[in-house]
């Protein structure tokens, strides 16, 4: 939060500058803008990972607009968003953590085997094993749109617009809360296996490695200027936001496919495939000058 506040003060400083310096130029425009969003997860796959409903997110920023003739001008700029979704598992996923249940552990660690020091026995002492249910997310990018912004003419002090883009954005944090169902070893009445014990959730963590930092997203929307005096407008817009770049690896590095069934049958420990693409509709309030 700090880091953006700290860059976006600084572009906010460097365009006063252009702007009382080019005070007679009116083919640039920058103004600031705040961004109620609400924002879903999309998966490439709904038999594995569906999609579990809308977070309301939030953003802030500035906006450049490059005038390019009467009609048509170039938007970019620079914000904070913070953004978010939910999402459920259908596929038995699941994962092992550490005792105090504060780190992933790799798949690739893990072998379910049933011998006596084995994991499938009544002496594992290592991990905590659980079925994913479902996962919330929230995320904080720093954002770029690149924008064509086509308006009409002054119409009883309106103008009306119609944009065309795109958003490059970088994730500067990530946490999620997982709901989870907790598998426990029963060796009573020659049981011997990994039961269901309770449902509970784990907040604040970061699958190791399964973070992609970087996200392209299609940006088109409509909206209005109303001039309140000389170039200063109010301006209003909704747009829709559909993310193109999968913000997890295509396979987990610590989520394990069918886990009880696998511990169960000293099966092999298959990554989950994962996906989770960022929606949303954005909706911008804000002022040029």
């Amino acid at each position: 939060m700090k880091k953006i506040l700290v860059l976006v003060s600084s572009t906010i400083l460097l365009v006063n500058t252009l702007v009382s310096q080019e005070a007679s130029n009116k083919k640039l425009r920058f103004g600031l803008k705040v961004t109620p969003t609400p924002t879903w997860l999309r998966s490439n796959d709904t038999k594995i990972i569906d999609n579990g409903g809308t977070k309301f997110g939030f953003g802030f920023g500035l906006q450049l607009e490059f005038r390019i003739n009467s009609t048509a001008s170039f938007v970019t700029g620079i914000g904070g968003d913070f953004l978010g979704g939910k999402q459920t598992y259908k596929a038995g996923q699941g994962y092992a953590l550490n005792k105090d249940n504060t780190e992933y552990i790799e798949s690739k660690n893990l072998n379910f085997n049933n011998n006596a020091n084995g994991i499938n026995s009544s002496n594992n002492s290592d991990y905590n094993f659980y079925e994913l249910k479902s996962r919330s997310i929230k995320a904080t990018y720093i954002t770029i749109p690149v924008l064509l912004k086509l308006m009409t003419k002054d119409i009883s002090g309106f103008k009306y617009f119609g944009m065309f883009g795109g958003n490059i954005a970088v994730q500067t944090k990530y946490r999620a809360e997982d709901e989870i169902t907790l598998l426990k070893y029963n060796s009573s009445n020659n049981i011997n296996q990994y039961e269901y014990n309770g449902t509970s959730t784990i907040s604040d963590m970061r699958p190791p490695g399964d973070i992609v930092p970087i996200n392209l997203a299609l940006n088109v929307g409509i909206g209005a200027e109303y001039n309140i005096s000389g170039s200063t407008s109010l301006f209003l817009s909704v747009n829709y936001i559909r993310g193109f770049i999968n913000q997890y690896t295509a396979t987990s590095s610590s989520m394990i496919n069918d886990i009880k069934t696998n511990i169960n049958t000293a099966g092999g420990t298959t990554a989950s495939k994962q996906s989770a693409l960022s929606d949303g509709v954005q909706i911008n309030i804000g002022v040029l000058f």
